[in-house]
């Protein structure tokens, strides 16, 4: 595998309404959409989609809702043979989103206790280039035997808990815009990407939600490129499309500015969805995009 995503894997169900009901009010759904969901396995998807081989590690229940996320994993391609089986339930989401006010409200099942890696994990992530991690799959690392340095390149999807990580435990380091802010509150986000950079002798990215993203390496000092307007259904699951798809581009060893541009396309067009999978281009829907965007 050229990336193995480690994490969180969910079975969402997704509702779009003009606006939220009231209280015992009843609305028609204009969409209701089933998906994969979790950090991790969107990752892995928008991996797979962009002709990256790429298989998952994490946690999932005997029941309906994981061997639904079995088939769909199949259907992507991807190597599910890191995957536990648990007699928890699988983890997922009903959510409810809002045309009227653009946002989403969740209600969530919290995922199973992620169980010690399985023999066939620890033999993906070691053949591995890049092992990327959410904020669940960060703390498997030394379950699974490796550490910066010692086996593949590791990229962590900060979206939780990035305000206190130590950085230098990783090679790609991706919070948002705000919580490098909280990282470092008098820094501009140029000189606080910088900042972790360069101490913890990475590359550091910042998402910037619509905006598009910024970044320092050392190599190409900062960078910082816009965003693309897309008719927008739903966020859902787009900082997650864009660590995956900016490690596709690391695996494809791209220069950073053309990575984040890449990045934030592919993250744009998933926002046609209403859902976090289904709107993910393909590598040959990302290429026709750009042409036509140069």
């Amino acid at each position: 595998m050229d990336v193995v995503c480690v994490g969180v894997i969910t079975m969402d169900t997704v509702a779009l309404v003009a606006r939220y009901p009231a209280e015992d009010e009843r609305i028609v759904a204009e969409q209701i959409a089933r998906s994969i969901g979790g950090p991790a396995a969107i990752a892995a998807v928008t991996l797979a989609r962009l002709g990256i081989s790429t298989a998952i590690v994490g946690t999932i229940g005997d029941d309906t809702d994981g061997r639904e996320v079995l088939e769909k994993l199949e259907q992507e391609g991807i190597n599910a043979k890191g995957i536990f089986i648990t007699s928890a339930p699988t983890a997922g989401s009903v959510i409810v989103a809002s045309r009227e006010h653009q946002s989403r409200a969740i209600s969530t099942r919290q995922p199973p206790a992620q169980i010690v890696p399985n023999a066939e994990a620890v033999v993906l992530v070691a053949q591995a280039q890049w092992v990327h991690c959410d904020h669940v799959g960060i703390n498997e690392l030394t379950a699974l035997g490796i550490s910066r340095g010692l086996g593949p390149k590791i990229s962590f999807d900060a979206g939780y808990g990035a305000e206190n990580f130590d950085a230098s435990l990783v090679d790609l380091f991706v919070p948002t815009d705000r919580q490098m802010a909280v990282r470092h509150p008098e820094a501009s986000l140029a000189d606080a990407l910088a900042k972790d950079s360069n101490s913890s002798k990475n590359t550091v990215v910042a998402t910037r939600g619509p905006d598009g993203s910024a970044a320092f390496s050392s190599d190409d000092k900062y960078v910082e490129v816009d965003g693309f307007n897309v008719d927008v259904v739903s966020t859902l699951g787009a900082g997650d499309v864009f660590h995956g798809a900016l490690v596709a581009q690391m695996v494809e060893g791209r220069s950073l500015s053309t990575a984040l541009r890449r990045a934030n396309a592919v993250a744009a067009l998933s926002c046609r969805g209403l859902d976090g999978q289904s709107a993910i281009p393909t590598l040959s829907d990302l290429e026709t995009y750009l042409k036509a965007h140069q």
